[in-house]
């Protein structure tokens, strides 16, 4: 067998273990795939976040995610953060972004419907991922200063208004708007 489908083969096996019931064969398998530095266990790794109830697992992978830094790993991420299965980390996902310090210049849109259409932590995630992010085109930064402002002026919750003032506010910084 040559060695990548050798190495293909034990990271299949450490992805299956990530569903397992035993925490020490999940936190085994978490310490295999770390050493694989492999951006194909994102989708892996957020499916075992879903399913599992153990917070020692939890931690881990929130760990792992947070200093992503693999090849590939912001398409992942991205990808992810559409998917309807892995709503529930949606938020983990948005901060595993920032904390790793991807680039995700092309993809502000994203971040503002996610801040304008989710849930008031995830909108605090994607604020700081927009908010840190070194540039954005200053077109995509327009239309989702118009989007943004519109959200805000309508928005109920006023914790979650607030941060989407904030967002406004540094749109218009980074555009140069006063």
């Amino acid at each position: 067998m040559s060695e990548p489908t050798a190495r293909k083969n034990k990271l299949d096996l450490a992805y299956a273990a990530l569903l397992s019931e035993d925490d020490t064969q999940v936190l085994d398998a978490l310490s295999r795939i770390e050493r694989s530095a492999d951006a194909r266990a994102i989708p892996h790794l957020l499916n075992a976040l879903v399913a599992t109830d153990s917070e020692a697992v939890r931690t881990r992978i929130t760990e792992l995610l947070f200093q992503v830094k693999a090849a590939h790993a912001a398409e992942e991420l991205l990808a992810a953060m559409t998917r309807e299965e892995l709503r529930t980390v949606r938020r983990t996902i948005v901060a595993s972004i920032w904390n790793a310090g991807l680039d995700v210049r092309d993809h502000l849109d994203t971040f503002i419907t996610i801040a304008v259409e989710g849930s008031a932590p995830e909108c605090f995630e994607c604020l700081t991922v927009i908010e840190h992010q070194e540039l954005w085109p200053e077109k995509d930064a327009r239309k989702g200063l118009a989007r943004v402002r519109k959200a805000a002026a309508a928005e109920a919750d006023a914790y979650k208004a607030a941060m989407l003032n904030d967002l406004v506010g540094v749109l218009e910084e980074r555009l140069g708007v006063a």
